[in-house]
């Protein structure tokens, strides 16, 4: 069971970290095709859709994954039951953009161009959110390789179909439509793969079935809005103050690196159960136990990462996007000190104690405090500012919340709580490599390429000998924690 558990929860997480390294590609590509400003009121157009998208979703694209498993009379009409109300929520988003929405959001964006990009985008949410409803279908259905194949197939397409014809034609209006006929024609294999897996003669919708998928998903939508607000509201933020352009150079910076995805992903899917087994059973000391090794295993592969793409961040955004994009090596450096952060998993520990809804309070509480922190702070330094805002106020607001809720929880103190001695030593051992190299970044002039591999080859055998002189992992011990975020058959 645990396998299968964590054979799906690598699934999503790589589908979401595959997303982002085909962004990251078209992004260094378009970056070099279109201007500044071109490649801003695109991103500009696709942010717009990717923060409206759960007001009109709520969570119905997870309603799939309660109601499908085990339905044996009509598991066909649940499924069309979905997918009607999905595409009414794509109709939605399609009616906005009609009834002048495109207008109302190149004037709040200050970008009249904006209006023409979303106004082609009418089409995109009426075909593409109901493919949202495919990882929950397949998933419950145990269909995990027809997923992963789908989500490789899905985003090489849209990569091919936005960036080719950009090629030809370097207009953004070219990667919108890229994106448009890339939703069609991902939506039409989605869902002839979502009818495959649900066979039955019965396919007919009822009101009731309706009502129920309604009932589950409002309140799961809005959950579902606050993390969608609180993760995009920096380029938000920096959208509504800077110029395109601006926007453009941050936007590319502002990313969490793939990687991350897939090794908390991996976490929590192992120690989810183990923390609900151990909390009913009233273990607490068990409990704080598997967070000092989750943390400290993590935190082996996340802090030496951390390290490494701070010092080469400004190399990397030239070779990435270009010369022009050298600024971006701000942002990307300013959401890199939060991975620390990411070390624990504090969402698993809530789920598996029954407090899921502190994590509702704890989102509410770091999304105000982004709001003001990042609107404040870009009038302070910039687009620069954003990126502070959100760092600080989960640092200061978000964590302070729930390390108090744990205390409670686990009947521990903040100096049992962590694994502060084992993440010193890591901080430590992951500074070394990183000071080496900003001390020769000082005193020699080379070329970026060359920087980053002078970087990789301090880096690797600097981390390594740091692991094995503090005990903290051996040369087969750290190669046994890369093969268990990502399995090798």
């Amino acid at each position: 069971m645990a396998k299968s558990r964590t054979a799906k929860v690598l699934i999503l997480s790589s589908g979401q970290a595959l997303t982002a390294l085909v962004g990251l590609a078209s992004a260094a590509i378009l970056t070099r095709i279109l201007s500044q400003s071109d490649f801003g009121t695109y991103r500009q157009a696709i942010l717009a859709y990717s923060f409206a998208v759960p007001f009109a979703i709520l969570g119905l694209d997870r309603a799939l994954y309660v109601f499908l498993p085990g339905e044996k009379e009509r598991p066909r009409a649940l499924l069309v039951e979905n997918l009607l109300l999905l595409t009414g929520a794509g109709s939605i988003l399609s009616l906005f953009i009609i009834l002048g929405g495109d207008q109302l959001l190149a004037n709040r964006f200050n970008n009249p161009a904006l209006a023409t990009l979303i106004s082609l985008m009418v089409l995109y949410p009426l075909f593409m959110l109901p493919a949202t409803a495919l990882s929950a279908c397949l998933m419950s259905l145990n269909r995990t390789e027809q997923l992963a194949v789908f989500n490789v197939a899905s985003r090489l397409v849209m990569f091919l179909l936005v960036v080719v014809p950009c090629y030809f034609l370097p207009k953004p209006s070219t990667a919108i439509l890229g994106q448009v006929a890339g939703a069609i024609l991902t939506t039409v294999a989605a869902v002839y793969l979502m009818f495959c897996a649900c066979p039955g003669s019965a396919w007919q919708p009822t009101w009731n079935g309706l009502k129920k998928q309604i009932i589950f998903s409002v309140p799961l939508g809005f959950s579902t809005i606050i993390g969608t607000a609180s993760i995009t509201l920096d380029q938000v933020l920096v959208s509504l103050r800077c110029t395109p352009e601006v926007f453009a150079v941050y936007t590319v910076g502002a990313i969490e690196i793939p990687l991350i995805g897939i090794i908390t992903g991996s976490i929590t899917s192992v120690v989810l159960v183990d923390y609900a087994r151990f909390y009913k059973e009233g273990n607490t000391a068990a409990i704080v136990d598997l967070i000092h090794k989750a943390m400290t295993k993590s935190a082996i592969l996340i802090l030496p990462v951390m390290t490494f793409l701070f010092c080469i961040a400004p190399e990397l955004m030239k070779l990435l996007f270009g010369k022009n994009y050298e600024w971006s090596a701000i942002p990307f450096r300013i959401y890199l000190l939060q991975l620390p952060i990411r070390t624990l998993t504090f969402g698993a520990i809530l789920q598996a104690t029954g407090n899921s809804h502190k994590i509702l309070i704890m989102s509410l509480l770091g999304l105000t405090a982004n709001f003001v922190m990042g609107w404040y702070l870009i009038g302070v330094f910039g687009a620069a500012g954003a990126a502070v805002g959100s760092v600080l106020a989960t640092c200061f607001v978000a964590v302070p919340y729930l390390t108090i809720v744990l205390k409670k929880i686990l009947k521990t103190d903040v100096l049992t709580l962590f694994p502060l001695l084992n993440i010193f030593k890591l901080m430590i051992i992951s500074s070394i490599p990183l000071s080496m190299v900003l001390f020769l970044k000082l005193i020699i002039s080379i070329s970026d390429v060359i920087w980053l591999i002078i970087a990789t080859i301090i880096f690797i055998p600097a981390i390594i000998i740091g692991l094995k002189a503090t005990n903290m992992a051996s040369e087969s011990e750290f190669k046994r924690i890369i093969y268990s975020f990502f399995p090798v058959r």
